[in-house]
């Protein structure tokens, strides 16, 4: 292992602490043993700011509030930096433009997965922002793969779940969970032979055995290719 260290440009809370923990577990097998891991380095504003913006519609705002995260991460010694949040990737190429350091983009490792996993349509599941911009369509295009989002309810009951509960408790209630898992059903209906998890909450309460096909956690993926930057 080389004594690359990672930044972890925090959103949610709940999102960087998985997205930490993941890359921890991975370490166990990747590192040799002995608890050896990366250096981790994670800097985490007030998500509040940042949501406030996403519901003015002020991504110039949100792109801000990445990028500074991103100095103090550097300043921090970081080499690489990853951002586990979906939502904020809409201001990706603004980021990366600015950034001190390397950014690695979920979108691009996402689509990556997909395609290694073999999907043709993929559903995807996150914010509104996230669904209704169409986030995932250029880069699974890019890769050979349909992106396909629920209709207008399924997005409200997502968006819902995601705020009301994801976000501030990291968990779901059984009712909020039955509602995830009609949209899910929903798109398989549809002829989707996958989901992307495309909200770095949602792997924290869905997954390939609930969900009935694959389940693609973005998070996961996005903790493993910081890994494997660490180690190539």
């Amino acid at each position: 292992m080389n004594n690359t260290v990672i930044g972890i440009a925090g959103v949610t809370v709940p999102g960087a602490l998985d997205c930490l923990a993941k890359m921890h577990r991975l370490s166990a097998s990747l590192c040799g043993g002995h608890h050896h891991h990366p250096r981790f380095v994670l800097d985490q504003p007030d998500f509040g700011v940042v949501h406030a913006a996403q519901l003015q519609a002020r991504w110039d705002i949100v792109e801000d509030s990445i990028v500074a995260s991103l100095q103090r991460l550097a300043a921090a010694g970081a080499q690489v930096a990853v951002i586990p949040a979906n939502t904020v990737h809409c201001c990706i190429d603004g980021i990366r433009q600015r950034a001190p350091l390397p950014v690695i983009s979920m979108l691009d490792v996402v689509a990556e997965k997909c395609r290694q996993q073999g999907l043709r349509r993929v559903g995807v599941l996150g914010t509104r922002w996230t669904m209704q911009s169409h986030l995932y369509r250029a880069p699974l295009a890019a890769v050979g793969v349909e992106e396909y989002i629920p209709d207008e309810a399924g997005q409200a009951i997502v968006q819902r779940v995601i705020f009301e509960e994801l976000v501030p408790a990291g968990k779901v209630g059984a009712d909020s969970l039955q509602q995830l898992l009609q949209v899910v059903d929903t798109l398989r209906g549809q002829g989707c032979d996958g989901v992307a998890l495309a909200c770095t909450e949602l792997p924290l309460v869905l997954d390939a055995a609930n969900c009935g096909m694959v389940a693609v956690d973005t998070t996961a993926v996005l903790a493993a290719a910081a890994m494997e930057a660490v180690l190539r």
